[in-house]
């Protein structure tokens, strides 16, 4: 969803200036969504898959949703090859275990709403909580 928005589906967006595009994979869908310089990929289910796209190497934010039966050795795959300045673990399994599985630092905060100038330094993995 982009503002009052929801994509429809697979296929190339242009929403109020930001440009959305939408892949389907073998486990899920990806969004990469490009606003200005800096392109959020949103991947709906942990699939390898997304590492080869060419779209995912420019991804600067990566949201993950992570399910129970997903494994921490998944989703360092894509972690290592999208090397994202910025994560955010969503869904059942975003579990203190899962981060120190994947070896990542945790900076909890009661929002997910940061303006730019409010972003931490690049390399910080934000965590949602909830």
């Amino acid at each position: 969803m982009i503002g009052d928005y929801t994509v429809p589906g697979a296929g190339e967006y242009d929403i109020a200036g930001v440009q959305c595009e939408a892949q389907n994979l073998s486990t899920g869908t990806v969004y990469f969504i490009r606003a200005e310089d800096l392109t959020l990929t949103y991947l709906t289910q942990t699939d390898p898959e997304v590492t080869k796209l060419d779209d995912a190497s420019a991804t600067h934010i990566l949201i993950m949703d992570v399910r129970s039966d997903e494994k921490a050795q998944d989703l360092k795959v894509i972690l290592k090859s999208l090397e994202p300045s910025y994560l955010f673990l969503i869904g059942s399994s975003s579990t203190p275990e899962l981060y120190e599985q994947l070896g990542l630092p945790r900076h909890e905060g009661s929002s997910l709403k940061i303006t730019h100038s409010g972003l931490p330094l690049e390399g910080t993995f934000l965590v949602a909580k909830g």
